[in-house]
C-alpha cells in the first residue's frame, strides 16, 4: 500500500509539473502569436540546414522569404516560389521552368506553407515547456494527427528578450533533422503586391507547365 501511494503521488507530481509546463508554454506562445499577428508584413532570411546521419546528408543553403498576408515569395537554392494566395509558381532557374500548382492544405503530405511558419504552432499541435537556455524558450510541438504527418515533433526557439521566433527544427519520421536558423527578422516594411505576383516578361524564354487540378 505504501509503495502504491509512492507511486500515484509521483505520478500525480509528474502530471501537475507537465501541466504548469503546457500553461508556460501556451502563455509564451499567445504573446508570440499575438505580436506576430499585428505585422503587415515579413521579410526574412534564414539559413536552412538538413541533416540525416544514416543516410550521411548534411546540406546547408540561405534563403529569403517576405509575407504578406496570404501571399509570400520564397528564394532558396536556385528558385524563387511565388504565392499570390491562390496558387503557387515555382521558378526553376537553371531548368528554365515554371510548374504551377494549387496550394496543398497544411495537413497534405506533412505540408508546411511558408507564410505561416511563424505562427505553426496555433493549430493542430500539442505543446511542452522544455526549457530555458542562454536568454531562449524552447518549446515542443507534437502534432495531433502525427499519422497525417512527415515529422513527429518541432522545436521552437524564441528569444525571450524579442520575443520572435529564431529557430525552428522539425524532427522527420525518417531521422532527418530540418533546422532554420532565422538570421535577420524586419516588419512592417512596405512590401508592393506585385512582388507576390508571377511576371511572365521576366522569364521570356521559361517553359510553363500547369500542374493544377
Amino acid at each position: 500500500m505504501k509503495k502504491l501511494s509512492i507511486i500515484t503521488l509521483s505520478l500525480l507530481i509528474s502530471l501537475g509539473s507537465f501541466a504548469q509546463q503546457d500553461a508556460k508554454a501556451k502563455t509564451i506562445l499567445d504573446k508570440l502569436s499575438a505580436k506576430t499577428k499585428a505585422y503587415k508584413t515579413i521579410k526574412a532570411e534564414f539559413q536552412f540546414t538538413i541533416s540525416n546521419k544514416t543516410e550521411g546528408i548534411n546540406e546547408s543553403q540561405t534563403g529569403k522569404i517576405q509575407i504578406k498576408g496570404d501571399k509570400y515569395f520564397l528564394s532558396i537554392a536556385g528558385q524563387d516560389v511565388i504565392s499570390d494566395g491562390k496558387d503557387i509558381y515555382t521558378v526553376l532557374k537553371d531548368a528554365e521552368e515554371v510548374q504551377i500548382n494549387n496550394i496543398p492544405t497544411e495537413d497534405e503530405e506533412g505540408f508546411i506553407n511558408p507564410n505561416s511558419i511563424f505562427t505553426l504552432y496555433e493549430d493542430g499541435f500539442k505543446y511542452k515547456y522544455v526549457k530555458e537556455d542562454k536568454g531562449f524558450h524552447i518549446i515542443n510541438l507534437y502534432p495531433k494527427e502525427v499519422e497525417d504527418k512527415e515529422f513527429h515533433r518541432i522545436a521552437l526557439y524564441i528569444n525571450k528578450a524579442k520575443n520572435e521566433i529564431s529557430k525552428i527544427k522539425i524532427y522527420g519520421k525518417d531521422g532527418s533533422t530540418t533546422t532554420y536558423n532565422i538570421k535577420s527578422f524586419l516588419a512592417n516594411t512596405t512590401i508592393p503586391d506585385s512582388q507576390f505576383t508571377f511576371n511572365k516578361t521576366k522569364h521570356p524564354n521559361f517553359e510553363i507547365v500547369d500542374l493544377r487540378d
